[in-house]
């Protein structure tokens, strides 16, 4: 549900405390700026917490953050999902106070700035194969950017989606076999804005929520509920739908649509976007995604269901 979040305080920590804390300046637009730093690695499973203090904030009043990784935190590991919010809470405020030289902290009552939503996929041996065919889809308004082997984002300034094998990620067996679908959200704008509430708090954050945003980000990708084909059973599919010649031509742009942009298409073309949209409609009404896969098998559609 959620792996890695921000949240902020209009706190202080005491004197004392700060002794502890690594104190920098930098230079900005308007002047200079204090910050005071505490990474502390708790716990067996070597957990950082990472605790920034502003003594003066963008609004002239003390901000104090803390980025964590709630699972990790919890379970000390960060591919179990969490399935409870409030138990989160609660168990991580139990950490929390344990943490030395560092204010005791509600996690109920900070203001999120940072969200990391998350869902397992349990696909077997073809998480390679799920990454390899993903890399060739197009987010709207998004960079792609394909890491060979290990993952796919979909980079926007503050939003991005990916997807990436948990198991080489963290180098546990015990991720074998997870497709980590992830969208990370920042700055105080953003999660207000997806949380659609003035001051979000993680008790603001439902499972309902979480499918509903992460099956949007499928949706887009034209993952959902839609199986991604191999080329024999994509030129079948399109030619059942829409009769041999339309199917042929159906399955050759799809095949082009791998290898190149939907602006590059139209460029070369001179085919409007719009007119491209709806023959790509076609390719996906009959239960395919925008893209294909080498494996032996089709690879089965992805949903989010916590």
């Amino acid at each position: 549900m959620l792996d890695t979040i921000r949240v902020k305080y209009p706190i202080s920590p005491d004197p004392e405390q700060l002794k502890h804390w690594i104190h920098k300046t930098s230079e900005t637009e308007t002047g200079k700026r204090e910050s005071y730093l505490y990474n502390p690695v708790i716990g067996e499973n070597k957990v950082m917490l990472k605790y920034t203090y502003y003594p003066l904030g963008y609004d002239n009043h003390p901000i104090l953050t803390l980025e964590i990784s709630l699972p990790k935190l919890i379970y000390g590991n960060n591919y179990t999902m969490l399935l409870s919010i409030p138990t989160a809470i609660q168990a991580g405020n139990k950490v929390l106070a344990e943490v030395p030289y560092a204010p005791i902290l509600d996690l109920a009552e900070g203001i999120l700035i940072r969200m990391d939503m998350c869902y397992n996929h349990r696909v077997g041996d073809t998480v390679d194969d799920y990454i390899r065919a993903i890399g060739n889809l197009e987010y709207p308004h998004r960079r792609t950017k394909y890491h060979r082997g290990e993952g796919v984002e979909f980079r926007a300034k503050h939003i991005t989606t990916k997807f990436y094998n948990k198991q080489k990620e963290t180098g546990l067996k015990e991720a074998a076999g997870i497709l980590r679908q992830e969208t990370t959200i920042q700055t105080s704008k953003n999660v207000q804005k997806a949380l659609k509430e003035k001051k979000p708090t993680l008790l603001h954050i439902t499972p309902d929520f979480i499918n509903s945003y992460l099956n949007n980000d499928l949706q887009k990708l034209t993952l959902l509920n839609n199986s991604i084909a191999t080329r024999d059973t994509a030129l079948k599919i399109l030619c059942d739908a829409h009769g041999g010649d339309a199917g042929i031509f159906y399955y050759g742009l799809l095949c082009l649509r791998m290898i190149k942009s939907k602006t590059g298409i139209c460029y070369e073309s001179h085919m409007h976007p719009r007119s491209l949209d709806r023959k790509l409609l076609k390719i996906i009404e009959p239960g395919i995604a925008l893209t294909m896969t080498d494996n032996k098998e089709p690879l089965p559609p992805l949903c989010v269901n916590l």
